[in-house]
């Protein structure tokens, strides 16, 4: 027990990196003599494979002739394809190349979405809900909550937590990935089941905001303990679209976790201005 406590809390403040169950930039791929097989698998299936790919390939510009077999030219336009797309160059069409080939990269703002995206959207959503990381009806439109059920998914997997729904992470969401034990080391880490951990963010938030408004050298008249509860779970409501609008950017891989929240304490020092500042607006 005390062993489990340490490496959690090792974890936890980013004194030690926990073990990634896919890599997050390559690919490894054993499928050049050994094809997913299945109880329907047979030769046609490997042809419709071949016929699909080169039809792919060819919408997109890397293949100028179908053949139906998998010869030099196409071997050659599967590498041009991915090195076009910070892929594993090798010639081999794996998980990561099929993903590459039929899903679009996805995240939150982008400029445009059209309706190829929209449905991919839509079909990652649809994952999520079914996964219990995303709440809502899957609607199409990439919002802060597809992104934050995102996040919650990558760091199930082991994936970079970044929100950006790439090559590697529709990967897994499509089925590379082993299921996750709840009684797993994953699961002592984020504490809550992933259905769940929502509430351990907000708790979170609403603890760092406390934080900043008891030690806030801005005056010295806090409030009771029910009237900063209440002011720091609104705040969390307005906290996340204040971030939005600075032009600062966090680091994708923060050497400390926690440090994510340190705007949250930020928030709670100048909580009466800010307070003050929203009611005006209204006002």
């Amino acid at each position: 027990m005390k062993n489990t406590t340490l490496r959690f809390l090792s974890i936890l403040f980013g004194l030690k990196q926990s073990r990634r169950y896919f890599p997050e930039e390559k690919q490894v791929c054993v499928f050049n003599k050994r094809p997913i097989l299945y109880r329907d698998f047979s030769p046609n299936s490997a042809q419709e494979s071949i016929n699909e790919l080169q039809e792919r390939l060819q919408a997109q510009g890397f293949l100028s002739n179908t053949t139906g077999k998998f010869d030099i030219e196409t071997e050659e336009a599967v590498i041009n394809f991915q090195k076009a797309n910070n892929l594993q160059v090798d010639g081999i069409v794996g998980p990561l190349s099929w993903a590459c080939l039929f899903y679009p990269s996805l995240y939150r703002n982008q400029k445009s979405m059209s309706p190829k995206s929209q449905d991919a959207v839509k079909e990652l959503q649809t994952i999520l809900n079914e996964e219990g990381f995303f709440k809502k009806e899957p609607d199409g439109y990439f919002s802060r909550e597809t992104e934050r059920g995102v996040k919650r998914f990558q760091r199930t997997y082991g994936l970079k937590g970044d929100g950006i729904v790439g090559a590697a992470t529709w990967a897994v969401l499509l089925g590379m990935r082993q299921k996750i034990d709840n009684n797993s080391f994953l699961q002592l880490v984020y504490f809550l089941p992933p259905k769940s951990w929502f509430l351990w963010e907000q708790f979170l938030m609403i603890s760092f905001i406390m934080l900043g408004i008891y030690s806030s050298p801005i005056g010295r008249d806090a409030p009771e303990w029910y009237i900063a509860l209440a002011t720091a779970y609104a705040l969390t409501c307005i906290v996340p679209f204040l971030l939005d609008c600075l032009p600062l950017k966090p680091s994708k891989q923060p050497s400390l976790p926690l440090l994510q929240y340190a705007p949250y304490v930020l928030t709670g020092i100048f909580w009466k201005p800010i307070i003050n500042y929203m009611g005006g607006l209204f006002n």
